[in-house]
């Protein structure tokens, strides 16, 4: 995928943001198993696999594909960097996954006003910032070329 040729605008970003919060609900935990004891096989019968398998349909199981973590990658490795302030991207990461600005509001302590506008200029400054962080990267590995 070259991002280069994307245009980046507000609606884009919001976009690729709810995105990467989907697949990072999807990706496991990054923490490692707790140490048990010895895991014995449990022997059951025939009929108590129905029950299992209804339990199982119910949860919708999301599977994130390459291209959607390497989104998420470029997301959180690259795009948060380009903002400022530890609040905002906060703020910016908490609305992506789907939280309501009242309960972000409450939480970082601000007005639900003040932080809807800091959102806005937010996701304003970032698409600016990804305009010219990947145009200017394309510019710069095209003029490296010797072909």
């Amino acid at each position: 995928m070259n991002l280069s040729t994307i245009k980046w605008d507000a609606e884009t970003v919001k976009y690729w943001l709810s995105i990467a919060a989907l697949v990072d609900r999807a990706l496991p935990p990054v923490r490692t198993k707790k140490c048990t004891g010895q895991y014995w096989p449990i022997v059951r019968e025939w009929y108590e696999f129905l029950w299992d398998s209804d339990k199982e349909d119910l949860k919708p199981k999301i599977q994130a594909t390459n291209e959607q973590v390497s989104m998420w990658e470029e997301i959180v490795l690259r795009w948060f960097k380009l903002i400022d302030s530890d609040k905002d991207k906060k703020i910016v990461w908490l609305r992506s996954c789907g939280m309501p600005y009242n309960r972000i509001s409450k939480r970082l302590g601000f007005s639900r006003q003040t932080l809807t506008i800091r959102y806005n200029n937010a996701i304003e400054r970032l698409a600016k910032s990804l305009n010219e962080f990947y145009h200017q990267k394309g510019s710069v590995e095209t003029s490296n070329y010797r072909g």
